[in-house]
Order: C-alpha cells, then sequence, then structure tokens
C-alpha cells in the first residue's frame, strides 16, 4: 500500500553507541504510523496470550458474578496496557535461532484481578456510562497497595495461565532488580519497570547471565506505543553493556498533518470519526488505530460476561453498559479488506495496571 508514502511517513531515529566491549552496538528507534508491514498483526498476537491468560485466572478464581462497573474496568484494563514484543536473534553452531519475548505493561494479572475484581465495589453504574469516576474516586479504588504484596511473587505464582508459550515464544515475566545491569526510573508519576519493553530487555538479560541464551545476538522489537525516556535509556544500557544491536518500532498514535493532508488530497483516504482510513476499504490506515481496534475485540471476545457465560449481579441484560455488549471485530491477521470500527478512547495513564 503506497510504498512512498509509507517510507516518506515513517521516521526512524538512529543512535550510535559506543560499547565498553570492542563491538559498537547500535539502537535504531523506528516510528510506525501507517499500517506497514506486519507490525500490528504481531502486537495482537502478543496481546491475544495475555487475554487467554486472564481468561483463565478469571474462570479459576472469580466464578461468581459481578456488577458491570467491574466488567468495565477489565476491559479497560486489557485493552490499554501496552504491549511489547521482543526477538533475540542469534547463532550457535553456525545454526541461526531466535527467541520471542512478550510483555504486558503493568502489575502481574493476579494483581490486576485482586484490585478489580476484590473488595467495594467501584462507583458508577451500569444505566450512567456517560459519568466516569472522579479523580478522588480513582484514587480512593485503584491506590490500594498491600505494602506485604510481593509483586515479583505475584507475577511467578501467574505463570501456570500462560498455557500457550513454549521454547520460542516465551514471556518476559517481571524479574527482581537484584544482579542487573538496567535500572528504571519513575517517569511522569509511573514505576516504568513495570513497562514491556523494560520486562522484555530483563528477561533477555536474565537469559544471557544464565548462559540459557548466546551473547553476541540482536533484538528487534515492537512496542505498542512510544518508548518513554528512561525506556530508551535502558535500551542504550543494553547495547553498551551486552554488545547487542536494538532495532525497535514503536507504534505512533498519529500522522504528521502535512503527511496526512496529502492523502485526503490524493482522494485514496478520508475521515470517519475522526480516523483515517482507506477511500476504498474504509479501513483504519493508521497502525495505531487497527491495534486499538483489534486488542478491543479480543477483550470483548474472551472476557466479557457473555463470554465467560456470566450475569451481571443484580442486573438483567437489558440494562447492561454500552461497552460490554457482543462485538466481533475482525483481527489485524485477517483479510486487509476487512474494516475495524473506531477504538473507544484510550487513557493514558490506567491505575489498574500501573501504565
Amino acid at each position: 500500500m503506497r510504498p512512498a508514502l509509507i517510507t516518506a511517513f515513517s521516521a526512524g531515529i538512529l543512535t550510535s553507541i559506543v560499547s565498553p566491549t570492542s563491538k559498537a552496538a547500535v539502537v535504531e528507534l523506528e516510528r510506525v504510523t501507517l499500517d506497514e508491514g506486519n507490525v500490528t498483526a504481531l502486537l495482537e498476537t502478543t496481546s491475544q496470550y495475555y487475554v487467554d491468560a486472564m481468561r483463565a485466572l478469571i474462570e479459576e478464581g472469580y466464578r461468581d458474578d459481578y456488577r458491570a462497573i467491574r466488567w468495565e474496568v477489565l476491559e479497560d484494563a486489557m485493552r490499554d496496557a501496552p504491549v511489547a514484543r521482543f526477538e533475540y536473534r542469534f547463532e550457535m553452531n553456525g545454526v541461526p535461532g531466535m527467541r520471542v519475548y512478550h510483555a504486558m505493561g503493568g502489575r502481574p494479572l493476579g494483581s490486576v484481578a485482586k484490585t478489580i475484581f476484590e473488595g467495594p465495589t467501584p462507583p458508577g453504574t451500569p444505566d450512567m456510562p456517560s459519568s466516569p469516576m472522579s479523580s478522588e474516586d480513582e484514587e480512593a479504588l485503584f491506590s490500594r497497595r498491600l505494602a506485604s504484596v510481593d509483586e515479583v511473587a505475584v507475577d511467578l505464582a501467574d505463570a501456570r495461565f500462560y498455557a500457550n508459550f513454549d521454547q520460542i515464544n516465551v514471556r518476559a515475566s517481571l524479574l527482581a532488580s537484584e544482579d542487573s545491569e538496567l535500572g528504571s526510573f519513575i517517569v511522569d508519576g509511573k514505576n516504568r519497570a513495570f513497562d514491556p519493553e523494560f520486562k522484555a530487555l530483563r528477561a533477555i538479560e536474565n537469559d544471557l547471565r544464565s548462559g540459557s541464551l548466546p551473547r553476541g545476538g540482536s533484538i528487534y522489537g515492537s512496542v505498542s506505543e512510544v518508548t518513554c525516556t528512561s525506556c530508551q535509556y535502558v535500551m542504550k544500557r543494553f547495547a553498551d553493556t551486552y554488545a547487542v544491536d536494538l532495532r525497535v518500532s514503536q507504534v505512533y498514535p498519529t500522522l504528521p498533518r502535512s503527511a496526512e493532508r496529502k492523502l485526503l488530497a490524493s482522494g485514496s483516504a478520508r475521515m470517519r470519526g475522526g480516523q483515517l482510513i482507506d477511500a476504498v476499504s474504509e479501513r483504519p490506515l493508521l497502525a495505531a488505530d487497527l491495534l486499538n481496534g483489534a486488542r478491543e475485540g479480543q477483550v470483548r471476545r474472551s472476557l466479557s460476561p457473555r463470554a465467560m457465560e456470566r450475569n451481571f449481579k443484580g442486573t438483567p441484560w437489558a440494562r447492561r453498559s454500552f461497552q460490554l455488549g457482543p462485538a466481533r471485530f475482525p483481527r489485524v491477521s485477517e483479510s486487509s479488506t476487512e474494516g475495524s470500527p473506531p477504538p473507544r478512547p484510550r487513557g493514558s495513564n490506567n491505575p489498574t495496571t500501573g501504565c
């Protein structure tokens, strides 16, 4: 699809880094704006691993019916948490190999589910979806952090819910910071150790140090959002320490105005509900829009009350919230001629997941 335009609109940022070893490592960050290549499909697959795991966790630990607002918070948490997919490519005895690390940002799924399904019912009702919680209500609900809860231990206990990983595709779990050359920071009030790209790099580092991966490889990654300054620093630190080249595609949420105007003027694109869509197929052109719509579809297909054969406690289906109706959204990996409905607005800071 319009290779010349895609080349012009996807800006790459290249930074050379001098390693303390004899090899000069490189960190390359590329912005993905228009849907190109297979970045959206790969990140959608990563998201599905976590949606499936959350379903298994709820089936085991939360068999009761719950009020609609709890399901809505679950939907928001699983749809909005950023995801990352990092490939570590290497050679062993002359044979090429690869291990793929999948990560979702935020606290472990066990902690997310505990926050959502245990404790007082969040404010709000299914009859008033247009009345969001106040900032004070959100803080009261989501800032409950038991000091005794070890998030690393919770993440380890969650491992049994991830049934679809294997020797090639692995989960980047939350790891303790001891014996690591990588350190995270607090940026915009958030602990960046919970960012998916940080989790992925820590997991790769752990495997390199343990010897389960050979050194001297390279990393090709993709992230569903723009990386923060803390994670950019960690990438440089990783490249410096382990002499590994990193090339990471980050899904950028907007297109430059000039590029958008060119597409509209050419007649190949038009606007629909604030989204830039293909004039013929009516499929969203931005990678971010496609990925967001696909992830919302995943959540509704797998984690809605109807999908899990649940009822709203004390609320008939006729009064259910606008957010939780059954929907079948086309996957990014399906035919490119299918359209995806516009996703609902995404919050910039989900207190449930910590992202």
